[in-house]
């Protein structure tokens, strides 16, 4: 893996927390920010020394780069402000995990609207259906 992909990497695991539990009260942002550039720069020093061990052996670089991956989901899970108090993970381990409404408000944070982008997809695959149902009709 290339260090711009393991970064963007810690973007996504980010996004994915914060769209999935996203009452994280007036601090959210800043944690966010900061979160990303602490999970960055401790990825740039961690593909550093997995580059050197993959020299060795290339399964223990990978296992190297899981763990520190793994390391990251753990320390979000566990220190991501909540507005409830209860952390992530405490919430995970209860079963409390999010639904689809809390996700649509969740990516609604980034400027993305899912209902209205499924909506647009449907659309559009149903104009594609019709027009392959009508190809169909046209052949003898």
């Amino acid at each position: 893996m290339t260090l711009l992909i393991k970064i963007l990497a810690v973007g996504l695991l980010h996004v994915v927390f914060f769209a999935s539990y996203p009452e994280t009260g007036p601090f959210g942002n800043y944690y966010l920010a900061i979160s990303l550039l602490v999970w960055a720069v401790f990825i740039m020093f961690i593909n550093t020394s997995a580059k050197l061990i993959s020299l060795l052996s290339g399964a223990a670089g990978t296992v190297i780069n899981a763990a520190a991956f793994a390391l990251m989901a753990l320390a979000i899970a566990a220190t991501m402000p909540q507005h409830d108090k209860d952390s992530v993970l405490d919430k995970l381990r209860g079963g409390k995990y999010p639904d689809r409404d809390t996700i649509n408000s969740g990516m609604r944070r980034f400027g993305v609207n899912l209902d209205k982008e499924v909506k647009a997809g449907v659309k559009g695959l149903d104009r594609e259906a019709g027009k392959a149902l009508d190809k169909l009709k046209d052949k003898p």
